[in-house]
């Protein structure tokens, strides 16, 4: 898809679902914000599909004040595992996530292969 368009906000704009058509997904959005609104895991499995696309584009994730649960961040940690343009995920405020959610994203974190990019 050819949209100009580098950063998106929704926030608080009462989404409880989200939909990402994989044939369609923007080539230049860069930032994303999703805080303050009903996003829960199946939301999470949508958005991985824009940091899993082949040569991803987004450098910034707010996430903050969702739904998201463990389950939510298991599927965003998967995305995240060969995705090396991310340089900000806010996961904040999502109380559904527990110390298991939180240990997967410190794990993400200390692996180096899959934020080799931030270091460059």
């Amino acid at each position: 898809h050819n949209s100009p368009i580098e950063r998106l906000d929704c926030n608080d704009c009462s989404l409880d679902s989200i939909e990402i058509d994989s044939n369609i997904i923007p080539r230049h959005l860069k930032r994303l914000a999703l805080a303050g609104n009903c996003i829960d895991a199946e939301g999470c499995r949508e958005v991985a599909k824009l940091l899993q696309k082949q040569d991803p584009t987004l450098i910034s994730l707010n996430l903050n004040g969702n739904k998201i649960d463990d389950e939510g961040i298991l599927v965003l940690v998967s995305a995240l595992q060969t995705n090396t343009s991310l340089k900000k995920l806010d996961v904040s405020q999502n109380n559904d996530i527990t110390s298991k959610g939180g240990g997967l994203l410190l794990k993400l974190v200390n692996d180096i292969s899959s934020i080799k990019a931030t270091m460059q």
